[in-house]
């Protein structure tokens, strides 16, 4: 069992713990180079009650027929039918790579995903990075504009429901001041 992980073109950029993602491509080719893997998690409602969120990483989903729905396809899946199937069941991995699993209706189906990058297929999932901010490069921005959410042509889903702040930023930059977030 491994947890669903979407390939996008890109890099991360890091700082005080703190990570962002300079979005190249959400559709690379096979042959792309800076590949980054991103696995998107479902929030428990534990949360609520322990004050700490909890997150889950799916590896698949199992209806109340007995069908799996596996791969990207389990978050539109969940979104579209989550609430009238409560029993059905997630089955992935906690943040630390502990397998776990979980009834639909343990989880928050409406929250936004928290979003974590991995430079490669094999990183552990403890070693995923929290990504606070996706940045679409743009040659016409010198400086990084806060912007809405792109068209789902633009980058899909999951990524479309990934819980991040997006940024226009030139595509030259080697850095992002994460205080930024704060100040919107």
């Amino acid at each position: 069992m491994k947890a669903v992980r979407q390939r996008v073109q890109g890099s991360l950029l890091t700082g005080n713990g703190r990570t962002a993602l300079l979005l190249q491509d959400a559709m690379p080719a096979a042959t792309a180079a800076d590949v980054v893997y991103l696995r998107y998690a479902f929030v428990t409602q534990e949360t609520i009650a322990q004050g700490a969120e909890s997150h889950v990483l799916p590896a698949f989903v199992l209806d109340d027929w007995g069908k799996e729905i596996k791969s990207l396809e389990l978050y539109e899946w969940v979104r579209e039918y989550g609430d009238q199937f409560p029993r059905a069941e997630v089955f992935g991995f906690d943040v630390s790579g502990k397998t776990t699993q979980y009834f639909l209706r343990e989880l928050e189906l409406v929250s936004k995903l928290p979003c974590y990058a991995y430079p490669t297929k094999e990183t552990p999932l403890a070693a995923g990075a929290l990504v606070e901010a996706i940045l679409l490069p743009d040659v016409e921005v010198t400086t990084a504009q806060k912007t809405k959410r792109p068209a789902a042509a633009e980058v899909g889903q999951p990524l479309r429901s990934a819980r991040v702040s997006w940024w226009r930023v030139n595509p030259s930059l080697t850095g992002f001041n994460f205080s930024l977030i704060e100040s919107v």
